[in-house]
């Protein structure tokens, strides 16, 4: 990779991590592996690195759905766990990573519906209109309406 490809990856990188850092709840540290990661309460959303990985984890079957629709990859050094990698590689990227991050972001607040950081996250977004804005494949809409009952939301 070259050094104006870096720098690229960097400030795409940049960029989602000041939107991500806007959410309501959200907490942005020093990841320990590098880069910055993103937690509400106690919840890792996601992190970044700079040289424009994503790094997700979500609930298998959220997991399988998004790999199997191409909207990102298994991770990079442990594919086999339900963590995922999106590589930022243009600036259209940048929109995927948030769509990604948005997601994982969505499915917190409502697993942890019963903690303030939860409820506070859920009543700063309408619910469904992020999930319209997102357009997720079916079974991952399929998975949060589940969600969403099991939580009474």
């Amino acid at each position: 990779m070259s050094i104006d490809a870096n720098l690229d990856s960097s400030s795409r990188i940049e960029e989602v991590i000041g939107e991500v850092s806007r959410w309501p709840g959200i907490a942005v540290a020093d990841h320990r592996y590098g880069g910055r990661e993103f937690r509400l309460g106690a919840r890792e959303v996601g992190h970044v690195h700079y040289t424009g990985i994503v790094d997700i984890a979500f609930p298998k079957l959220v997991h399988d759905a998004l790999v199997d629709a191409g909207w990102t990859e298994p991770h990079h050094v442990v594919p086999h766990s339900t963590w995922t990698t999106f590589r930022v590689r243009s600036d259209a990227d940048v929109e995927r990573a948030l769509h990604l991050l948005r997601l994982s972001y969505l499915y917190h607040a409502l697993s942890r519906i019963d903690t303030p950081e939860g409820a506070a996250a859920l009543e700063a977004v309408d619910f469904d209109a992020e999930l319209d804005r997102i357009a997720p494949p079916k079974a991952v809409r399929g998975r949060f309406a589940a969600l969403r009952e099991r939580a009474g939301y």
